[in-house]
């Protein structure tokens, strides 16, 4: 149970991310992936750092990998401009 928090944080962080690319003028798929960028760094950072705090921000970057599918899931639903 204690590893949907850091999952849940690294949703909301990732989510947090997109709303503020898309708040500063990008479009959806310009703001998705900067998503992806934030994504693969905190990733590669996990993977540098190592032992158990490393694991703890593997963790975080399974978060943002979720809301990376949710809001492409959600862009293929409902298509809009901008």
């Amino acid at each position: 149970m204690d590893i949907f928090i850091p999952v849940g944080l690294g949703f909301i962080i990732n989510l947090l991310i997109f709303i503020i690319a898309k708040s500063l003028k990008r479009t959806n798929d310009t703001s998705l992936l900067i998503c992806i960028i934030a994504f693969f760094i905190v990733l590669i950072t996990s993977l540098v750092i190592g032992r158990w705090k490393g694991l703890g921000i593997g963790v975080l970057s399974i978060g943002m990998l979720i809301s990376i599918f949710i809001i492409k899931i959600s862009m293929i639903i409902n298509p809009r401009k901008g």
